[in-house]
């Protein structure tokens, strides 16, 4: 089994890599959810954060408001870093059991582990091969402005937050620029998907 991390920055194409490998039988854990799963209603991790930033974070229906606990957050690297501490170390644990829960199953040959954040969290020791998507800035504002309906602040806040993309293409295998359009970017992932050979011995990959 062979383990890939997917990242980038915010609108970079991570969706579009994720996509492309589901189609050809990959299994795709995705931190975000992984991490919407960890901050139910009620949840330890949920208790954390509002004790972290305030009960205005959470909706009177007991879910997390992430729009009003981005607001808190991104332009302001304290609360960023604070806010990691706290959802990083559970967020890893959970990926690292579904990735042992594969490998005990054998019934994958390629994992993709699709997270923004993932060179942040120490995930790289979790993957064996890495690949990076990567845009040029004002072309990731627009797709997410567009996407998201966030304003253009917004947007640049949430860039600044995360690691800068040389830092991310520096420890990567692979690196698309997905500039290019869609199809452009399907070909390249088509090339990675041609050169991952799974191991021989599937369980060993998570271990």
């Amino acid at each position: 089994m062979v383990i890939l991390g997917i990242t980038g920055g915010i609108g970079s194409g991570k969706s579009v890599a994720a996509e492309f490998f589901r189609s050809r039988g990959a299994a795709i854990i995705d931190a975000d959810e992984v991490a919407r799963a960890l901050m139910g209603p009620g949840s330890p991790l949920l208790r954390k954060v509002a004790a972290a930033f305030g009960s205005e974070a959470i909706r009177p229906d007991g879910s997390l408001d992430r729009r009003k606990l981005s607001g808190m957050v991104f332009g302001n690297p304290d609360a960023v870093a604070r806010l990691n501490a706290l959802a990083h170390p559970p967020i890893m644990a959970e990926i690292g059991r579904r990735l042992r829960q594969m490998a005990d199953a054998c019934d994958v040959q390629v994992v993709c582990v699709v997270a923004p954040l993932l060179l942040e969290a120490g995930g790289r020791r979790t993957v064996q091969r890495l690949l990076v998507m990567w845009a040029d800035v004002d072309e990731r504002v627009r797709r997410v402005m567009a996407r998201d309906g966030l304003s253009e602040g917004e947007v640049r806040q949430r860039i600044a937050a995360q690691m800068p993309a040389e830092e991310q293409r520096a420890g990567a295998d692979w690196v698309i620029d997905t500039g290019d359009g869609i199809e452009a970017t399907r070909r390249q992932l088509e090339r990675i998907w041609d050169q991952l050979v799974p191991h021989e011995d599937c369980a060993s990959a998570a271990r």
